[in-house]
């Protein structure tokens, strides 16, 4: 039994399942936790203490213990797992690893329920952007399907724990570009290392934002980086659909005062300009 575990282990960690063992293994001997879908180290912040943290095949993300929505995810992106994701179903689950309650479930008699529009019968079910298939609501994934459409294990992307209330001009707008930008990076050059999540943008700390009715962020970031290079990138929630995404290039140090967070802290000192030429961003604003 125990050796077709490590067989099954051998297999799983080719996407990221190994950082799962490794978590488990790390917190029963107090040693220090290494997931392999962060850079280095994860985002970390003494405001996010009392937060949980999912670790799943294909991202890890912080958990607000309040709002119940993530305050970031983190994941890795490599040629082998992109896919089309446009048939790919998009139906919300529940998270059971979570022991924080989500603002989209409510109670029935048969236990906890997720509360969605049943769209399948409608034939404006969905509106596709960059083979990505999108729901007509304001909420979507942070970790986007298209990175991993070409895994076992797409439908960990319909967590509630991967959900965020995008607005849709933005999700079908600059921030899909974003990500078949960074996809189409990965297949010519390499991994890449996604950090991203909401802004807030206000003055207490991520702990003291309790309810889901504080839940509308001003803002959302990403943070795209390789071993040599970093991005970063500040979107505006109200940002219109036809707005580019390079003009929404940010800096690492704004991401981390607005966000409360330190990341990537071994890429400090790292130059910007590699990927702002790979991700076509050379021409835009002085940043």
């Amino acid at each position: 039994m125990f050796i077709q575990y490590l067989k099954a282990v051998a297999r799983l960690a080719k996407w990221g399942s190994l950082a799962v063992v490794i978590c488990i293994a790390a917190s029963s001997s107090a040693q220090n936790i290494h997931i392999s879908h962060c850079m280095g180290s994860c985002p970390d912040s003494t405001a996010t203490a009392n937060n949980e943290i999912i670790v799943r095949h294909l991202f890890a993300a912080s958990i607000n213990a309040d709002n119940g929505l993530a305050d970031w995810v983190a994941y890795r992106v490599v040629e082998a797992a992109l896919g089309v994701a446009s048939l790919l179903p998009r139906v919300w689950r529940v998270d059971n690893l979570l022991l924080t309650e989500s603002p989209y479930l409510r109670l029935s008699e048969n236990g906890r329920v997720i509360n969605q529009l049943d769209l399948s019968a409608r034939a404006d079910q969905s509106y596709r952007i960059n083979a990505l298939i999108i729901d007509a609501r304001n909420n979507g994934r942070l970790v986007p399907m298209s990175s991993f459409a070409g895994t076992p294990f797409w439908s960990d992307l319909n967590y509630l724990s991967n959900l965020a209330v995008l607005p849709s001009a933005l999700r079908e707008g600059s921030w899909s570009r974003l990500d078949q930008a960074i996809n189409e990076l990965a297949a010519r050059s390499g991994e890449l290392f996604v950090v991203s999540g909401p802004l807030y943008l206000i003055q207490e700390p991520l702990n003291a934002r309790d309810g889901p009715e504080l839940a509308q962020p001003s803002a959302y970031y990403k943070l795209v980086a390789n071993r040599r290079s970093h991005l970063a990138f500040i979107f505006p929630s109200d940002l219109p659909q036809h707005a580019h995404y390079c003009d929404q290039l940010s800096s690492l140090l704004e991401v981390e005062q607005l966000s409360g967070l330190q990341l990537f802290p071994d890429m400090q000192d790292s130059s910007t300009t590699e990927l702002v030429a790979a991700l076509h961003c050379t021409s835009y604003k002085d940043f």
